[in-house]
């Protein structure tokens, strides 16, 4: 099943309470739920990162194996693709993944931090709830697994019926691969969760999705997340004046939101220590 989306007349954020007021007034109805996403350039589309460079794209499988292949031991709890997309994703690799957040605030904090003479935009997606995808979905199984598989095979798959695929070698080598993390898993594939795109509730084993109370939306074989869709997803754009930014950003290191909150790793925590730093009287100290 594949997202659509009702876009809304964009409005403007200048300050975090302006967004307070807004998001009181946007809350979700009874058996929906709402995800974030902040673009520090209101131009961006909603593609993830693969599908930005055609060579990206056509290297994916490739890309996979090769960081499986150099850094195993970082993979050694993941049970299936998906958790290896999650944990590329962590370290900024090409992956059909886009980051979503359950919090509104890390949302508008990516709005603001990056492009300081460009507009951002919030991102609001309200979906059914009996619409989100768990980790161990099937359908999340299916999807992820077309990493696996060459640009050739994925392009066959896009012309073809669920009995073709079903017959077919790519349809018996996607099934190869999803059977290696679910063995139980019977050969129902279907071509329209293949180009479907969904969103999914990861596990929350990673501090970086912990800090920034993420999930993610998959990608099949569909690239671009656009207005003309055929599910019950709304996306609300919501724009951030680029003059707003700095303050935006001052307002949520009041509440403890920044670079070493949302990145808990140490690194990003000693470059925000050192960006706030400010110079003192004291004298010089002499040295050897």
């Amino acid at each position: 099943m594949v997202l659509k989306i009702a876009f809304n007349k964009p409005v403007d954020i200048t300050d975090l309470s302006s967004y307070v007021r807004l998001f009181k007034a946007t809350q979700p109805k009874e058996g929906h739920i709402n995800f974030y996403r902040g673009h520090s350039d209101k131009s961006y589309i909603l593609s993830p990162s693969l599908f930005r460079l055609k060579s990206q794209r056509k290297d994916e499988k490739n890309i996979l194996r090769e960081l499986l292949a150099v850094q195993p031991g970082e993979f050694k709890d993941d049970r299936t693709v998906f958790e290896q997309l999650v944990r590329m994703q962590h370290y900024a690799l090409p992956t059909r993944l886009l980051d979503i957040t359950y919090n509104p605030l890390i949302a508008l904090y990516f709005a603001c931090v990056d492009n300081p003479n460009t507009d951002g935009r919030l991102l609001t997606f309200n979906i059914q709830k009996k619409y989100v995808k768990y980790f161990d979905s099937d359908t999340v199984s299916c999807v992820a697994n077309l990493s696996n598989l060459s640009a050739r095979q994925r392009n066959e798959i896009r012309n073809m019926t669920n009995d073709e695929l079903a017959k077919s070698e790519t349809g018996e080598r996607l099934l190869h691969f999803i059977k290696a993390e679910k063995s139980y898993f019977l050969a129902k594939m279907k071509v329209e969760d293949l180009k479907g795109i969904f969103v999914v509730r990861p596990k929350q084993n990673n501090r970086r999705i912990l800090a920034q109370q993420g999930a993610f939306i998959i990608f099949g074989l569909t690239s671009e997340l656009k207005q003309d869709n055929n599910s019950n997803i709304k996306i609300t754009k919501t724009n951030i004046p680029h003059k707003s930014k700095a303050n935006i950003l001052k307002e949520l290191d009041y509440i403890n939101i920044n670079a070493s909150t949302i990145f808990p790793e140490i690194e990003s925590a000693a470059k925000y220590i050192i960006s706030k730093l400010t110079p003192t009287n004291d004298e010089e100290e002499i040295s050897d």
